[in-house]
């Protein structure tokens, strides 16, 4: 079963072909992330509710957004 991405000897290449094809993805995600742990801590301040219940909620928020969307994707094959 061949493969159609190519084969990239250097890790630091790798690694640069790695963010450059899922540089916004992380962005994007990384926004989100923060701006739910923004609004929930925002929220439970607001409500005065337990810290322990905060952290259950951003946790379980992570949790349900990593389910929910799809990962990140390798664009090279690796030679290890």
């Amino acid at each position: 079963m061949a493969s159609e991405h190519p084969v990239i000897e250097s890790r630091p290449r790798r690694l640069l072909a790695y963010l450059r094809h899922n540089g916004g993805r992380i962005v994007a995600d990384a926004a989100l992330l923060l701006g739910w742990m923004f609004v929930a801590s925002a929220t439970f301040d607001w409500l005065e509710q337990p810290s322990w219940l905060l952290y259950v909620v951003i946790f379980s928020g992570v949790v349900l957004y990593t389910r929910v969307t799809p990962t990140w994707e390798r664009p090279y094959r690796s030679p290890d």
